[in-house]
């Protein structure tokens, strides 16, 4: 088994809102400022964080919440226009774009948190790929 030793350290310069943005991160996750940062620097190795990738995902829920937030103001016109309209649809998109967003934030986050989804994928696609 290998060791897990920590033999090594490093020194790097930030302002002082840096650090302070890092401490509160840290506390945010859960977990001291250095195990936040390592955490952020073994996953940013693991080539497993895209930041354009993020954003691009980001964008597409940020256009299907749009689009649900555009179907619920049709029906909400037709409503108050006296027709009636079935909220079925709307409801089915929100739900589908409100897990969507759940789960991907859920993913973004998982390298900060014991257990997250991302290390699960990650833990079954080697024991498939082995």
């Amino acid at each position: 088994m290998a060791s897990t030793a920590r033999l090594h350290s490093f020194r790097i310069r930030a302002s002082r809102a840096d650090l302070d943005r890092w401490a509160a991160a840290a506390e945010a996750a859960g977990l001291p400022r250095t195990s936040w940062l390592r955490a952020l620097a073994a996953d940013a190795s693991a080539g497993t964080r895209h930041p354009a990738a993020l954003a691009d995902e980001l964008r597409l829920l940020r256009r299907e919440l749009f689009a649900c937030g555009n179907n619920l103001n049709q029906i909400a016109h037709r409503l108050n226009s006296g027709d009636h309209a079935d909220p079925a649809p709307a409801l089915e998109a929100f739900e589908v774009a409100a897990k969507t967003a759940t789960d991907f934030l859920n993913d973004a986050h998982a390298p900060l948190r014991v257990g997250g989804t991302r290390r699960k994928k990650a833990a079954k696609a080697g024991r498939a790929a082995g």
